[in-house]
């Protein structure tokens, strides 16, 4: 299946999972514009209705990188994914800027795009589902289903 991101990668790393690994705060926290956020829950909502969506993950804490692995753990399937955007491949991959990940089927591509454009919002196809049990996201992220579910897992317990 595809993979459909909603939402741009924004520099908003401030608070973030990742800057928490390091110790760092960081300055640029997510700043959501809650007419887009609105908006984007109505286009989801009419996908809905119209059967076009297979599964959906809002992006939130460890950004789109963590997304897409949970999205994959929970259904042990692997994905090969591009985020697009200009910044680094720490910011597109973790930055906290909310949105939303879609899976769906190729033909409902853009019935999907016509909809969200109905609400003047852009989509970006990032990928796909692959049968390999293998996270690979802007040639940045090469993980093992296995691995990223045992992390998943047991992450906080390996921390105390």
């Amino acid at each position: 299946s595809i993979l459909i991101m909603i939402g741009e990668r924004k520099d908003e790393l401030g608070g973030s999972v990742y800057y928490s690994l390091f110790n760092e705060l960081g300055a640029h926290v997510p700043r959501p514009d809650l007419e887009e956020v609105k908006n984007q829950i109505f286009a989801l909502t009419d996908c809905v209705d119209e059967g076009l969506i297979l599964s959906c993950h809002d992006i939130a804490d460890g950004g789109v990188a963590a997304t897409l692995a949970e999205m994959m753990i929970g259904n042990e399937i692997g994905c090969e994914a591009s985020i697009p955007g200009n910044y680094s491949a720490d910011k597109l991959l973790f930055s906290e800027s909310g949105g939303f990940v879609l899976e769906v089927l190729q033909e409902n591509i853009n019935p999907i795009k016509s909809v969200f454009a109905t609400y003047d919002l852009k989509t970006d196809v990032i990928g796909n589902t692959t049968e390999h049990q293998v996270i690979e996201i802007n040639n940045v992220i090469r993980l093992s289903i296995r691995k990223a579910k045992e992390m998943w897992m047991n992450g906080l317990r390996e921390k105390l």
